[in-house]
């Protein structure tokens, strides 16, 4: 079988090296990739969903973590801080109870149980470790926090959060409000996407602040958009303005053949027999043996199915290189989409045809 397979990766590898699909990794790290953590600890998920949801809407990749305890928060900030870090802006959303103790601000992760103060150092998560996660990307970041009710008993020392934390120049600007205001939150986020221009972070930030309980550590001091704008269209040089115009000096509108036409690189006799080759489905190719040729992608691949599964909204999530649930579930609408057995695991002709 490990023979079969070793023939198999071959293949699926010439095959995906000719379609293009085995992108290196810095240029993914170039291409201005926006990522969002959603988190919600409590009763009521469905502000985060909200928030998500507009945030999918533009294109941002999102990492959604409903109830974490105190270790799958840690594992997933720090998930989320390695991908801030490739990205060209961030933007974090917060459904959690904050508290402050010795003046610092702290996220409560589910199930966290608190005896004393000194307690949060190891069960809780500081606001600042967010922010500055978020401070990651090339351009930078936000962290909007909803305050929900905290849903343990708090020591003595240990109170509510009620206003942002003071702005830390290594952090992106906090933004709290308390949950009666999460409609005024939502609704700036969703006014800015509504337009369909660019989403800048400091408008929307503003915007939220001026919610009744909302507070702000600051504002960002340069542009940080979570959709950038389209740039404006060169304006038309009217006939009238220009009628001595030489005809060399005109544009020309060629055909779209002419346009899109382009020399043929010359394809070698092993590149087009691997090409050939990238054979159809059989039988043969146990799930077993496709999920041995998956392990066998290298991330940069695994990251270009993903993209491919993103341009045709069947992923939301991360463009990480780590087929995770919601990898799966995209890869089962991509299969139904084709009437084809929702196994959640690509064929390689599946694979090729992402790379089409």
């Amino acid at each position: 079988m490990f023979a079969r397979l070793f023939c198999l990766s071959f293949a699926l590898a010439s095959s995906l090296a000719l379609s293009g699909l085995l992108v290196p990794s810095q240029a993914l790290a170039q291409s201005g990739r926006v990522v969002a953590l959603v988190v919600s600890v409590g009763e009521d998920d469905k502000r985060a969903e909200a928030i998500q949801a507009e945030l999918q809407a533009i294109g941002v990749e999102t990492l959604r973590s409903a109830d974490p305890n105190n270790a799958e928060l840690r594992s997933i900030l720090t998930r989320f801080a390695r991908e801030a870090a490739n990205s060209r802006a961030t933007f974090v959303y917060l459904d959690a109870p904050v508290v402050t103790f010795q003046g610092r601000a702290f996220v409560l992760p589910e199930g966290a149980v608190l005896s004393r103060g000194t307690d949060l150092f190891t069960r809780a998560i500081p606001l600042l470790a967010f922010s500055r996660s978020a401070a990651q990307a090339a351009q930078g970041g936000a962290t909007v926090a909803t305050l929900a009710p905290a849903n343990v008993s708090l020591p003595e020392s240990v109170i509510p959060a009620t206003e942002a934390p003071p702005q830390d120049p290594a952090s992106s600007p906090v933004l709290t409000a308390p949950v009666a205001a999460f409609s005024g939150v939502l609704d700036a986020l969703a006014s800015a996407v509504s337009k369909g221009e660019g989403v800048e972070v400091s408008t929307v930030l503003r915007r939220m602040s001026v919610q009744e309980g909302a507070s702000a550590s600051g504002f960002p001091s340069r542009p940080i958009f979570l959709k950038e704008p389209k740039p404006e269209a060169p304006a038309a040089t009217s006939e009238a303005a220009t009628p001595e115009a030489s005809p060399a000096a005109a544009p020309v509108a060629l055909p779209a053949a002419e346009v899109t036409a382009a020399p043929a690189e010359p394809v070698t006799d092993a590149a087009s027999n691997a090409a050939s080759e990238a054979p159809t489905d059989t039988p043969a190719e146990t799930l077993e043996e496709l999920s041995l040729l998956e392990q066998s992608l290298s991330r940069a691949a695994k990251r270009s199915v993903q993209t491919r599964l993103r341009d045709l909204d069947f992923y939301k999530g991360l463009v990480d290189g780590i087929f995770g649930p919601q990898t799966r579930t995209a890869i089962k609408a991509f299969q139904d989409s084709r009437t084809e057995e929702q196994t959640g695991v690509l064929t390689r002709r599946q694979l090729i045809d992402l790379s089409a």
